[in-house]
């Protein structure tokens, strides 16, 4: 059985309103220009998803609106439980990944950081707006690549 994940970590926000709650913090310009060109990055590669779980802050909901409209029609699932989620949580949502398929989660650090690291065995650092290509083969998890936005074109 093989199974796809994308991890992705929200794009850059906004911190100017010093009254907004974290939850509600949204994008702001690195943000709302990094996400459009890592989505076509993840179209290019093939790993256009079959499911989406993505964190119910703001600024995780705007950057999968922000990923253009052939991955923002995809189906998804807002997770109130992503939002400052345990690795825990995040696993069981891995776990749930049906095999053959391809899933995305976009959610926050250090969870995002903290997944990566358990599935693969390999400590990464993952600014804002970065994905990693994870692959399940065999029962083993492999980080394929990590893609970030400041290594793009």
């Amino acid at each position: 059985m093989n199974r796809r994940l994308v991890i992705m970590r929200h794009a850059h926000s906004s911190k100017d309103d010093p009254h907004l709650v974290d939850h509600d913090r949204p994008l702001d310009e690195r943000g709302l220009r990094d996400s459009p060109s890592v989505a076509k990055e993840i179209l290019k590669r093939g790993w256009k998803p079959n499911h989406i779980f993505v964190s119910s802050s703001l600024r995780t909901i705007q950057t999968l609106e922000n990923l253009g409209p052939e991955l923002s029609v995809i189906p998804k699932s807002i997770e109130e439980r992503l939002y400052l989620s345990s690795l825990e949580t995040l696993l069981s949502i891995v776990e749930s990944i049906p095999g053959n398929t391809t899933q995305m989660i976009i959610s926050h650090n250090p969870g995002c950081e903290m997944l990566l690291e358990k599935l693969s065995g390999e400590l990464e650092i993952m600014p804002t707006a970065s994905v990693a290509l994870m692959m399940e083969r065999n029962g083993k998890w492999n980080l394929l690549d990590l893609i970030r936005p400041n290594n793009l074109g």
